[in-house]
């Protein structure tokens, strides 16, 4: 019986690991419906298993070494060995159940980051705007429309003046949200001077899997009120300055000085960039707030240490000199719809204008 036990237990392994691979070539032929989204979920949550089953074992051995080396047998441990293993495995399994679950309701729960930033500029008229960003949806297979309504309803709470959705709003083929036309979620938005955005690396990728997909996720967006900013700058109300910049992945994209050539920098000026790079340059430039996305601030503990030494600031609010940086940790979750390093933030942002 044990012997038919590992041999189920080895297949259902594989095809469980083995689904990650399978998802990716589904998701590059641009396959939807039920089968590639029960695939997609199985293999996303397989990362997860993977990541904290590995911790767990790696603590075991660690344990067991010690036990070793310091010659420790405690005598109920070995009495039964084979029971010992089943309830090492069924407390494995427990712990697992907790951090998934945990993370999987922090995942879908977005919450309000709220910030006030003086700005020492004159906006025209204007002595203040509520800015509400949300960065790295990844709308696709694990995140669908229902999602995508909580995330609008957080941000329509807040009474937004502009709304900016700072990169990696697909999170690779875009089929899937056009399909399910996602996107219609976006003409909810209630704002007073619209709704803008700019590429990530995900919107990048999803190049590499359908010719000019690119151009049609954009496009896509723009007929539901989302307005992209590739390497452009818009003048909003005669007051300040909207900056959206192609991703880094893009070889070609403007340099900072190109982009701003030209501008009057007596006004207030916001720049979109989805990655957090080069934040000295910025600084440099004059601009007075950018935000960023991508870093997920890690997403599950404990990437979370990574993402801090790759990164200058990789979540939260980051002043240089005059220049105000907010990079926040997503909205949405990559892979695993699990967030145990950070939350799931809508940012609200009150600027405060000389």
């Amino acid at each position: 019986m044990m012997g038919r036990q590992r041999v189920w237990f080895a297949v259902i392994f594989w095809v469980v690991a083995l689904s990650f691979i399978f998802t990716q070539m589904l998701q590059m032929r641009t396959v939807s419906g039920v089968l590639p989204d029960i695939f997609f979920r199985i293999s996303s949550f397989w990362i997860a298993v993977m990541l904290y089953g590995f911790l767990m074992l790696f603590t075991i051995d660690i344990v067991r070494i010690i036990g070793w080396a310091g010659n420790i047998r405690p005598e109920l441990i070995y009495r039964n060995y084979l029971l010992t293993k089943a309830v090492m495995f069924g407390m494995v399994c427990l712990i697992m159940t907790v951090i998934l679950t945990a993370g999987y309701s922090n995942a879908h729960r977005p919450r309000a980051t709220c910030l006030k930033i003086p700005i020492d500029k004159t906006a025209g008229q204007m002595t203040g705007l509520r800015v509400v960003m949300v960065s790295d949806i990844h709308l696709g297979h694990i995140t669908g429309r229902r999602s995508l309504a909580r995330i609008v309803d957080a941000m329509n709470e807040q009474h937004p003046d502009i709304a900016f959705l700072v990169g990696d709003t697909f999170d690779g083929a875009i089929g899937e949200v056009i399909n399910k036309d996602m996107g219609a979620e976006f003409d909810r938005l209630q704002t007073v001077y619209g709704t803008y955005m700019v590429g990530g690396n995900h919107e990048y990728i999803g190049e590499r899997m359908t010719k000019n997909a690119k151009d049609a996720a954009f496009d896509y967006l723009k007929t539901h009120g989302v307005q992209p900013l590739l390497d452009s700058v818009v003048l909003m109300n005669g007051s300040f300055y909207v900056v959206g910049r192609m991703d880094a992945s893009v070889r070609a994209r403007k340099t900072i000085p190109e982009l701003l050539e030209g501008i009057d920098r007596q006004l207030p000026v916001i720049m979109l960039d989805h990655q957090p790079f080069h934040l000295d340059l910025v600084e440099q430039a004059g601009v007075d707030l950018q935000l960023s996305g991508h870093t997920h601030h890690g997403q599950m503990w404990p990437l979370n240490y990574v993402t801090r030494r790759l990164y200058e600031i990789d979540w939260g609010l980051l002043q240089k000199g005059k220049s105000n940086f907010y990079i926040s940790c997503g909205v949405g979750t990559w892979g695993p719809p699990i967030r145990n390093a950070g939350r799931s933030e809508v940012v609200v942002i009150d600027l405060e204008f000389n």
